[in-house]
């Protein structure tokens, strides 16, 4: 059970890149290199949101509450990875505790 990481360019021109470590116990790890900041959330704090050309990656402070406490723009591809990558995380982690 290992984190799997990823870097992504934002859309948006700026040239930033973020650096995302998906952890099968149930987090996600974000930093916007750039600018050095760095965000924590639960898998079932996220969600992805369809806007165009970009997707908001999104994390509430509850599931399903109004309070976002930060967002992110990826790519639509990219977001599909990402989405893709946290399925996974949490499809390891259920095989492994039923082995246990």
């Amino acid at each position: 059970m290992l984190a799997e990481h990823r870097q992504y360019l934002l859309p948006g021109g700026k040239g930033y890149h973020l650096d995302v470590k998906v952890i099968p116990t149930g987090f996600l790890e974000v930093e916007i290199m750039e600018e050095h900041d760095k965000f924590l959330a639960e898998f079932e704090e996220l969600s992805f949101q369809s806007n165009g050309k970009k997707t908001e990656l999104v994390c509430r402070d509850h599931v399903g509450g109004e309070c976002v406490r930060w967002q992110v723009d990826l790519a639509n591809d990219d977001a599909r990875e990402l989405a893709k990558l946290i399925e996974l995380a949490e499809d390891e982690f259920e095989l492994l505790m039923r082995d246990l």
